[in-house]
């Protein structure tokens, strides 16, 4: 079909939309799709004008703007009475001098009203613009109090410097005070606090309440535990954590913004229907916003041939290659990310990578670690070959996505984590499983994600999806399983958590007599509820059981509880027998079988159990310091690697400051009761939970840590500014510091 065909037809199609009989998001991809057949030809002024003219009849004007990513000049010869027309339409797109949404981002602009309560649930595709949308309604809106949830500290992160760095975004941080930490010591006169659920919760126990008149929830999907991506199995509480987030929230907040993508809304005719989520929308008047169908960008499924997998990969990566196209490689496991990996790196095809312009990381990443150069992130980086997944040390993750956004590398291989918090740019996807981990089957959630990140608004017109497994497109063209919200539903199981946020009429007799005991011995040990309630991610019985164990303890323990934490006060390194008697305290509630595992076997050859021991190595030498232990006893590089950030990351951030977390409550609260002192008075661990989810002790140490960096910039600020330590800096260190110091001065 020639390029008059293409046109023609595309008219027959504008009639059939402008009659309405046929939808505007087919309609979309028809006309993303005539852009994407033309964007490499020669235009004349008439074209162009057509172009246009499509463009703004569509809604979407930014398709034509994007033909200059293509070489064409944009700019108008002459201008039609049509084409002035399409302007005007144009310019009632534009918010700001600069900023311009798509109609369907307007649409729903439009329905926030000042005066009036504003809540809604949007559901869209990952090309449609949910995040930029957010700080539209903001300013629009003229909120002066704003809480924004994200589900990662990286999208934390990235949101954070966005509005610090962005010239966009210069109207946020110039009227805005901007909060990441949950402990607020100063409130401006207007705040926008950026967190993850987790800090959110924490925020709401440490720090005075601000009158939020805006809140946003961001992959709100999380609140449902089938839901949750994640690539391997293992306990996940991220949907406590975003229920409890979402719970307090409403409560407080009279306008509400949640979004997630691609989710599954059953109708009440479908056998899978479950009216859970529907009753949550209602409870809490909240207005569905469906918008899967509008993808913004098209995408494209070709499946390859199955046989000779590995075979297959490595000349597909090498058309990608020679066409100078980037390709974001989705693996089921870790493992497989490294695996493939290796395939590349022993290609002599790729033996010609210009790494010129990441030279400086590269040095940094072979000075990091001993046998820094055997390790595959940095072998593969040599040969333009970026891996993503969660056991990389956060702030090579974060250069990574950076690399391969800017287009230094090219081929990105990764886990899961590539759908979860991280905003890539690539015009191709590439499937080498339909699992994720090594059991469990994607979704068709899961699948859409995926498949999802191939194209980018404003950058394609299409994302084209490469499968080499089988069984892909059959999930993600089946049928999806509807969210559910178990605190809207009687029969779904309930954690003890559960059961306190969630109404008499959806707890089963069984659960109405659980939560009557748990209160009962609440008021046996007269814990008030502005106790009991702080920690929310622990449950009230297991609370109530902690503080009868530290009633029950002899002097010597209590003695070596408060010789732990003056130690520390004076040492900034902790007592062996300080933790051990706080582990004997939390083990019998530890679910978490890796970190039962930590808490109970000794350390070889010693009494001390290898808990006790990593935690002294993280306090003394950093997780680069515990990298370094492995491999100096006898474990590879990988190895070394994948298990000092799997127990920085995913146990000792998470699993242990929660158990201690909850210690340090009830053990202050009985001090408290003990000395006839009030709650705020007493001492306990908190500087020991800082340093643990942190890395740093001071407050702009802890703030490089949430915007990821280098342990030598971490030191430095923990130092009080030492200059000695600044000068130790290497390029790449001098380079993120000088980054993170703009973002730290301008908060």
């Amino acid at each position: 079909m020639d390029k008059i065909e293409y046109a023609a037809n595309l008219i027959i199609k504008l009639n059939l939309f402008q009659n309405e009989k046929l939808s505007d998001y087919e309609f979309i991809k028809e006309v993303c799709s005539y852009f994407d057949t033309v964007k490499n030809d020669s235009l004349s002024t008439a074209d162009k004008q057509f172009l246009f003219y499509i463009a703004n009849q569509v809604g979407i004007p930014q398709y034509y703007d994007t033909l200059s990513k293509f070489n064409h000049d944009i700019q108008f010869g002459e201008v039609s009475l049509q084409t002035l027309a399409d302007s005007y339409k144009e310019s009632r797109l534009y918010t700001s001098k600069n900023v311009e949404l798509h109609k369907y981002q307007k649409d729903i602009l439009n329905k926030f009203e000042i005066g009036k309560q504003n809540r809604f649930f949007l559901s869209a595709s990952t090309s449609f613009g949910k995040t930029f949308l957010v700080y539209e309604v903001i300013r629009k809106m003229q909120y002066k109090n704003i809480l924004l949830i994200f589900p990662s500290i990286a999208l934390l992160s990235e949101n954070l410097e966005k509005i610090m760095s962005d010239e966009k975004y210069r109207w946020i941080h110039e009227k805005y005070k901007i909060h990441t930490m949950s402990m607020i010591t100063e409130n401006g006169e207007n705040n926008i606090c950026i967190y993850t659920p987790e800090r959110y919760l924490s925020f709401l126990d440490v720090s005075e309440k601000i009158p939020f008149d805006f809140v946003f929830v961001d992959e709100v999907y999380k609140m449902d535990n089938e839901y949750i991506v994640d690539d391997e199995t293992k306990e996940n509480e991220r949907d406590v954590a975003y229920r409890l987030a979402l719970h307090y929230a409403l409560q407080s907040v009279l306008d509400v913004f949640l979004a997630g993508p691609y989710i599954e809304f059953s109708q009440e005719t479908s056998n899978q229907y479950n009216p859970s989520f529907d009753r949550f929308l209602q409870a809490n008047d909240i207005s569905l916003l469906n918008y899967n169908e509008y993808e913004i960008v098209n995408k494209e499924f070709k499946k390859l041939p199955q046989n000779n997998k590995i075979e297959r990969f490595k000349t597909q990566i090498k058309e990608f290659t020679e066409q100078s196209e980037n390709v974001i490689v989705y693996c089921s496991r870790r493992s497989d990310t490294e695996r493939y990996a290796n395939y590349l790196v022993d290609e002599t095809s790729f033996t010609n990578v210009d790494t010129s312009q990441f030279t400086d990381f590269l040095e940094h990443l072979s000075n990091m670690f001993n046998s820094s150069n055997n390790w595959i992130v940095v072998k593969a980086l040599k040969k333009g070959v970026g891996i993503h997944h969660g056991l990389i040390p956060k702030y090579i993750q974060k250069e990574i996505i950076e690399l391969f956004n800017k287009g230094y590398i090219k081929i990105l291989l990764s886990t899961t984590t590539i759908t979860e918090g991280v905003n890539t740019t690539a015009k191709n996807v590439l499937i080498l499983s339909s699992k994720k981990g090594s059991d469990k089957y994607l979704k068709k959630f899961d699948a859409l994600n995926i498949e999802g990140r191939a194209g980018r608004f404003l950058q394609h017109y299409k994302g084209i999806v490469y499968s080499l497994d089988k069984k892909f497109e059959k999930i993600k063209n089946g049928e999806g399983e509807p969210i559910k919200h178990k605190n809207y539903d009687k029969s779904s199981p309930k954690d003890e958590i559960d059961l306190f946020f969630t109404d008499n009429e959806y707890l089963d007799q069984k659960n109405l007599e659980r939560k009557h005991t748990i209160e009962q011995l609440q008021t046996q040990h007269d814990i008030p509820e502005d106790i009991i309630n702080q920690f929310k991610v622990i449950s009230k019985e297991d609370k109530i059981r902690i503080y009868e164990h530290i009633g029950n303890l002899s002097p010597i323990e209590m003695s070596s509880i408060k010789g732990l934490i003056q130690h520390y006060q004076i040492s900034r390194q902790i007592t062996y027998d300080g933790v051990e008697t706080i582990i004997n305290i939390v083990l019998p509630f530890v679910k978490n079988p890796k970190l039962r595992e930590l808490m109970t076997r000794p350390q070889r050859g010693k009494d001390t159990k290898v808990l006790t021991a990593l935690l002294y190595s993280y306090f003394k030498n950093g997780l680069k310091g515990m990298i370094n232990y492995q491999i100096q006893n006898g474990k590879n590089i990988q190895e070394s690697v994948r298990n000092a950030t799997d127990f920085v990351y995913n146990t000792l951030k998470y699993q242990v400051v929660k158990y201690f977390g909850a210690f340090n409550l009830m053990y202050k609260y009985y001090l408290s009761k003990q000395e006839n002192k009030t709650f705020d008075q007493i001492t306990g661990i908190d500087a020991i939970l800082l340093k643990m989810e942190y890395n740093a002790n001071t407050e702009n140490g802890r703030l490089a840590s949430d915007y990821g960096v280098p342990q030598k910039i971490l030191e430095y600020y923990d130092s009080n500014n030492d200059v000695n330590k600044k000068n130790a800096f290497d390029s790449y260190e001098n380079r993120i510091f000088e980054k993170v110091e703009r973002i730290i001065n301008n908060i």
